[in-house]
């Protein structure tokens, strides 16, 4: 087996992927000075797409557009990209394991539900002042007792949220 089948191809161990994303946490503390996180990311690609909007809190916030977590989301995008091709994934699919097999929903009716998924995830990032990562991975790291409330809410509602899609959605079978 080659280094980039390894690498790119082949499901990492869970712990693998827990270690590099530990290490990312002082690395990025030490060439950044800050956190590890996703959400604020977004809020940069928000200030590119919109730059003439004024919304008080992106021109304040994402004063530095192009920060590295522009770079660092292109690169969560790029590297999903190569690792399906190197796999020989279609370029293009709608299949999303158990729901898609489960629910006969048109692929607008899909999309609307994604889209409002992510409006939903983005709001509650903002609301809890921050994503799953940055809260998860970085606030309890650092021993913060609202990183630590905010990830026990988080698993809560992942677990409520995934155990009424399933009853709800896909009929309460088991996935």
């Amino acid at each position: 087996m080659t280094f980039i089948e390894v690498v790119f191809v082949e499901r990492w161990p869970f712990w693998a992927g827990g270690v590099v994303i530990g290490l990312l946490v002082p690395l990025l503390y030490y060439a950044f000075n800050t956190a590890l996180g996703v959400s604020t990311g977004y809020g940069n690609l928000a200030r590119i797409l919109l730059p003439s909007r004024r919304l008080t809190w992106l021109q304040e916030r994402f004063k530095e557009a192009w920060g590295w977590r522009v770079y660092f989301i292109g690169g969560i995008i790029l590297g999903s990209f190569l690792s399906a091709r190197l796999t020989g994934a279609p370029l293009w699919t709608g299949e999303m394991g158990v729901l898609t097999e489960t629910v006969t929903w048109s692929g607008p009716v899909l999309a609307i539900y994604f889209f409002a998924g992510g409006v939903l995830l983005g709001l509650g990032a903002r609301i809890a002042g921050g994503c799953t990562s940055g809260h998860s991975i970085h606030g309890m790291a650092n021993g913060h007792l609202s990183s630590v409330l905010v990830t026990l809410f988080f698993l809560v509602g992942g677990i409520i949220s995934a155990n009424v899609l399933r009853l709800l959605v896909l009929g309460g079978g088991s996935g």
